[in-house]
């Protein structure tokens, strides 16, 4: 058979639709709306429950649309003389094939292996117009008021998580919308997840949304309209130790992420920020003048319940109550073979039983030590031996929550050192490689030996800081330098940001940004 005949063979049959792989997304494309499909299957218990357009771009808004993924246990239901099954599996059909034959199913066909498949499969490779011609289509669509699109890194976390909560206490009848890379991610129930993969639901979403909110690059497909306001959080708090994006060298050397930076500088409306300095940093990094939303840190809201993110993080790693443990939270280095595109995990020279003995014999009682990777590294987790009190966080989403609930936490470049400090906990720096860092990676915003914390180029300098830590000295070193860089973190960003999205929604004049009082 070949592709330009699948209409015909199907007529008078019960059309069934085996494996989301190779051929499916042509063949939605060219008989989505054409061919009546009774079922659709997938082995992968992780899409079975889900709707066919909610995981594929090309079901999205045809009549397969709200068709759910099935187990082939559906096909006890079906009588094979009568039932015709296209196979869309690029590494399993040859099994699929034996499975349905013995089951007495004959009219199977693997739809990469029909003729003119190949001419099928170069046609629908070229997406950019489609992504240009849908883009133009869903921006005349009218913009839902009550609409609000977030992006995150995460699929539920950082500033844009905070924001959401407290936009659904203020409004429960806001639309909020979620991108996510995982569909079966837990968010709450007031939210509808869209899988970032979903190109079309992602695009129809965004056009008729009245509010963006992200902490990474809008796509460069979104076609954004005068009508529409889009808000910058960045992914960290209200201050940052590296020079970033527009304002770091790295992004000179690479066309592509310079490009997509300086678009964004173009469609931004506000950029979250809480301190003057955040502001200036964000005007050279992000190419701006005056886009500011002064409200302080949302994602850092969440420092500020911590018998709630303790009680939860404890449950989520199964911890004893009566253990205190301290976050070891090293940040990438870039890769040295590759280029500063590429991020990679260095080694970990951490001494675990030492630093271990160091908390004990310093602060008392039984501790453990949660190991959390930069997220653009962290499956190299995956890859290391730890000691038996040690335990991987680095896939926990809300790094907050970590911060939280854990005693205390060591780093090195990475910005999260600030954020336990905004709520009193000790901070130590352990950076073995500091001269080689200043040297070959990221230019710093902030001396690095002026910082409020204890520095340690080894193991033994860093055991020694532990147990020499005086917290009387450590509070006012905090203070001096918080107020020094003008951070006022209270607990209440995500609030303000919220007042001012509804503000901006229902169309009232207060847009000046100044909510930060």
């Amino acid at each position: 058979m070949r592709w330009n005949e699948i209409e015909e063979a199907c007529t008078a049959k019960k059309v069934i639709l085996y494996g989301l792989g190779l051929g499916i997304r042509q063949f939605l494309d060219c008989y989505g709306n054409q061919i009546p499909v009774e079922a659709m299957i997938d082995n992968d218990t992780a899409k079975q429950g889900q709707k066919a357009g909610d995981l594929l771009a090309e079901a999205f808004q045809t009549k397969c649309e709200s068709i759910r993924i099935s187990s082939a246990k559906i096909l006890a239901g079906y009588v094979p003389e009568e039932t015709l099954i296209l196979v869309a599996s690029a590494k399993r059909y040859e099994e699929i094939v034996q499975e349905l034959k013995a089951r007495g199913f004959t009219l199977v066909y693997v739809l990469s292996l029909l003729d003119g498949f190949a001419i099928q499969l170069k046609a629908s490779e070229s997406s950019q117009q489609g992504l240009d011609e849908y883009a133009r289509k869903y921006a005349g669509l009218p913009i839902n008021p009550k609409k609000v699109l977030f992006s995150s890194f995460a699929n539920y976390a950082d500033h844009e998580k905070y924001i959401s909560q407290a936009l659904m206490r203020l409004r429960p009848d806001m639309d909020i919308v979620w991108l996510v890379n995982d569909l079966n991610a837990g968010l709450p129930g007031q939210v509808r997840k869209v899988l970032r993969a979903n190109w079309k639901q992602v695009l129809y979403e965004a056009e008729t949304s009245k509010v963006w909110i992200a902490d990474n690059v809008i796509p460069g497909y979104f076609l954004k309209r005068p009508e529409q306001i889009y808000i910058q959080t960045k992914h960290w708090a209200s201050i940052t130790l590296k020079k970033f994006y527009l304002d770091a060298a790295t992004f000179q050397s690479e066309p592509a992420k310079l490009a997509s930076w300086e678009r964004e500088s173009r469609i931004i409306d506000y950029i979250v920020v809480g301190s003057e300095f955040d502001k200036e940093s964000c005007k050279r990094g992000f190419g701006v003048e005056d886009k500011f939303l002064m409200a302080g840190s949302p994602r850092t809201d969440g420092l500020f319940c911590e018998a709630q993110n303790r009680e939860k993080v404890y449950a989520y790693f199964r911890l004893p109550e009566s253990v205190q443990v301290l976050m070891y939270a090293p940040t990438y280095r870039f890769s040295k073979e590759e280029g500063k595109s590429v991020h990679q995990s260095r080694a970990i020279d951490f001494g675990y039983e030492q630093v271990k003995d160091a908390l004990e014999q310093r602060f008392g009682g039984k501790w453990m030590i949660a190991l959390r990777l930069h997220p653009s590294v962290q499956n190299a987790a995956r890859e290391m031996v730890l000691p038996d009190f040690v335990f991987d966080v680095s896939a926990y989403e809300d790094s907050e929550e970590l911060v939280s609930a854990f005693a205390v936490t060591v780093s090195d470049y990475s910005s999260l050192m600030f954020e336990p400090a905004f709520v009193g906990k000790p901070v130590f720096l352990y950076a073995t490689d500091l001269e080689d860092y200043l040297t070959n990676e990221y230019e710093l915003l902030i001396d690095y030996r002026q910082l409020p914390f204890a520095i340690a180029e080894d193991t033994g300098q860093l055991c020694r800081n532990i147990l020499e830590f005086d917290p009387g000295q450590y509070e006012r070193k905090i203070r001096k330098f918080l107020e020094q860089y003008g951070i006022r973190e209270d607990g209440h960003a995500s609030e303000r940001v919220a007042e001012f999205i509804c503000a901006v929604t229902l169309d009232r004049k207060d847009r000046d940004g100044n909510g930060y009082q």
